[in-house]
């Protein structure tokens, strides 16, 4: 990873990092979670070998940057335990990004989805290393109450609403 500068985003409790090459089995543990898919339709699971695939993409990836999809670790400061996957996607005129969060169904409940959702909406605005978007929008499955809750906490406020693919109610937030 030489040349990449380096990239992290602290809050008290988690930092939101790249993800290591060696966290392949952590990363899929989250991200094929059934207890997070069933709010998100549109992700279908990932076998190991396409989880791979992601992690060495992602490995080398600029959050932040133009039109590129970033997904990075959360991790609990304290111990230093995998404990969500976040993404930013930055929209081409460099003014709005999408973001998201996932904290694995063991730490929610503890505030952390609402610490992590602060930290990476105050780096994509503020922060000199970071995008500095102007608005911020994430698509919530409209049954994922406790996500709803935890977005409306950070800030954002629901924009429009949906159904995806004719089925699944969503609700687009923004801040």
């Amino acid at each position: 990873m030489s040349g990449l500068r380096p990239f992290s985003i602290l809050s008290t409790r988690v930092y939101i990092r790249r993800f290591l090459l060696g966290e392949v089995d952590n990363y899929v543990s989250i991200r094929n979670d059934p207890n997070l898919l069933q709010y998100i339709p549109w992700w279908a699971p990932l076998s190991a070998n396409d989880a791979w695939t992601a992690i060495t993409r992602q490995a080398v990836v600029t959050p932040g940057a133009i039109n590129v999809e970033a997904h990075m670790a959360v991790v609990d400061r304290q111990t230093n335990a995998l404990i969500g996957i976040c993404s930013i996607k930055v929209d081409p005129t460099g003014q709005q990004a999408e973001i998201s969060v996932m904290i694995t169904p063991g730490w929610q409940g503890r505030t952390y989805e609402q610490e992590t959702i602060r930290a990476l909406a105050n780096w994509a605005k503020t922060a000199v290393d970071g995008p500095r978007v102007r608005r911020l929008i994430i698509t919530v499955d409209a049954r994922n109450t406790a996500a709803l809750t935890a977005f409306g906490a950070a800030g954002f406020a629901m924009v429009s609403q949906g159904l995806w693919g004719g089925q699944v109610p969503y609700y687009v937030v923004a801040m």
